[in-house]
């Protein structure tokens, strides 16, 4: 998986927020630990509040971030694109004439993701990818993708760099366009939906 960005303002904030609750915990177990008279050396209890900070900031990254209650509360807005879609791509190779069937697998946790998009002529993985939240016609991802043909792939195929951009509807559909890198010129419509 590769990093995304967003411009959600939550990174911001949840690192800040993680970063107070491991002081507050750590400052925690220390007065546990004094009341129950166990003494640990200092090179144990002086990082204590970095150990819990980094522990935090892994069970969100991984977990937590998904959560209703943390989405209630507003500490993550980006979309959960984590799963299998399905679908179908349309290309100006062929002039538009034909569907493909497509399968996105999207792994992806609060900082990082990665967009497998298979076809049966080629494959590709996301190597960049932003998630933009504020803007008026709804949620996007948006990822630079590299393609490998299949063994058995058209001839013309080649392994190209392209980008695409899809809308995140309420209906649970990812849809949108991808154009391919300047080699090979085609571009097409992207259409799945959460399988």
């Amino acid at each position: 998986m590769h990093g995304y960005s967003t411009d959600s303002s939550e990174r911001r904030t949840v690192p800040l927020l993680l970063a107070l609750l491991a002081i507050a915990l750590a400052w925690a177990s220390s007065r546990f630990l004094s009341a129950i008279h166990l003494s640990i050396p200092w090179w144990a209890d002086a990082p204590s509040s970095m150990a819990f900070y980094g522990a935090l900031y892994t069970v969100f990254d991984r977990y937590l971030w998904r959560s209703s209650l943390v989405r209630k509360l507003g500490l993550a807005r980006v979309p959960n694109l984590e799963g299998r879609w399905r679908g179908y791509l349309i290309t100006s190779y062929d002039g538009h004439a034909k569907r493909y069937a497509l399968i996105i697998n999207i792994l992806q946790s609060w900082t990082q993701i990665i967009v497998y998009l298979t076809t049966p002529m080629s494959m590709s993985r996301s190597c960049a990818a932003v998630i933009q939240m504020d803007d008026p016609e709804g949620a996007a991802l948006i990822y630079q993708y590299q393609n490998q043909p299949l063994a058995d792939a058209m001839k013309t195929m080649h392994m190209h760099y392209g980008t695409a951009m899809l809308r995140i509807s309420n209906g649970g559909c990812l849809t949108g366009d991808y154009y391919a890198g300047r080699d090979r010129r085609t571009y097409g419509r992207i259409c799945c939906k959460r399988s």
